[in-house]
C-alpha cells in the first residue's frame, strides 16, 4: 500500500509540473520501435550521435493533453538501461521544459523509469502520423557518449593540465608527452561515480603508468562535476582525450 501510494504521488506531481507549465507542443524524434535494429545501447545523451532520426511537430492541444494523461497511467519501475528508439521534448513557447527518452517497454522522464503500454506507443505513432514533418537526419556522428564538464570541455583541459603538472613528479614528466584516454560515468547529479583511464607512453614503466592511472581516478572523482541530466542511463559513457605535453619554461 505504502509503495502504491508513492507511485501515486508521483503521477500527481508529474501531471501537476507538466500542467504547470503550459506545454503547447511536442517534438518526436524518431528512430525506431524495434531494438534489433541498434548495434548496441543507444541512450538519451548518444541519441542523435549514433542513428539516423525523424523530426515531427505536435502542436494539437487536445492531442497534447491525451498524451500527457497516458503517462500519469504509467507504472514506475527501477532504473535500468534499455536502447533508445525515440526521445519526446516537451516545449513552452518554444522553450524545452522537459525531456522522455523511450522504446517499446520502457521510458525515462523527470529522472524516473516507467513502463510502457502498446495504447501509448499507438498515441505516439498517431501524433507522428497527424504532426508536421520537421526535420530527417541522416548524416549523424557516430561515436559519440555522454555529457561534457560542467564548466566546458576546454576547462577541463586546462585544469586537467594544472593538476598533472602539480602533481606529477619530474621523472615522469622528462619521459615527453603522454596521451591520455578515460572514460568516466556519471549520476543523473553530476557526480562521477566511475573512471578508467588509459595512459599512453611507452618510456613510462609499468609501475609509472600505475601511478598515472592513480591520480587520474583522483583527479576525475575528487575534482570533477558533470553537467546534471536526469535522462542520463548507466550505459552512458563519457570520453575523454587529452595530450599531457610538459611545457618548457
Amino acid at each position: 500500500m505504502k509503495q502504491l501510494n508513492i507511485l501515486i504521488l508521483f503521477c500527481l506531481f508529474f501531471a501537476d509540473s507538466l500542467a504547470k507549465q503550459n506545454i503547447d507542443s511536442l517534438v518526436i524524434r524518431f528512430y525506431s520501435w524495434d531494438e534489433s535494429k541498434q548495434p548496441h545501447v543507444i541512450t538519451c545523451s548518444n541519441f542523435e550521435y549514433e542513428r539516423p532520426y525523424v523530426d515531427y511537430s505536435v502542436a494539437d492541444q487536445t492531442t497534447i493533453t491525451d498524451f500527457l494523461n497516458q503517462l500519469n497511467n504509467l507504472q514506475e519501475t527501477k532504473d535500468t538501461d534499455f536502447c533508445v528508439g525515440c526521445k519526446i521534448f516537451f516545449l513552452q513557447d518554444g522553450i524545452v521544459k522537459s525531456t522522455a527518452c523511450l522504446n517499446s517497454n520502457l521510458i525515462l522522464i523527470n529522472g524516473k523509469t516507467l513502463f510502457c503500454d502498446k495504447n501509448l506507443i499507438r498515441t505516439i505513432d498517431g501524433m507522428m502520423n497527424k504532426g508536421t514533418l520537421i526535420d530527417t537526419q541522416k548524416n549523424y556522428l557516430c561515436g559519440k557518449y555522454g555529457d561534457e564538464y560542467v564548466d566546458g570541455r576546454e576547462a577541463l583541459f586546462l585544469k586537467l593540465e594544472l593538476y598533472l603538472n602539480k602533481n606529477l613528479p619530474e621523472v615522469i614528466k622528462k619521459k615527453g608527452a603522454i596521451r591520455i584516454k578515460v572514460y568516466c560515468k556519471s549520476d543523473q547529479k553530476g557526480n562521477t561515480i566511475m573512471v578508467q583511464p588509459h595512459v599512453y607512453n611507452d618510456s613510462l614503466s609499468d609501475e609509472q603508468n600505475k601511478f598515472v592511472d592513480r591520480l587520474l581516478i583522483r583527479f576525475f572523482k575528487n575534482e570533477i562535476k558533470w553537467k546534471p541530466n536526469d535522462t542520463l542511463m548507466k550505459s552512458d559513457m563519457i570520453e575523454i582525450l587529452y595530450k599531457y605535453i610538459v611545457k618548457k619554461e
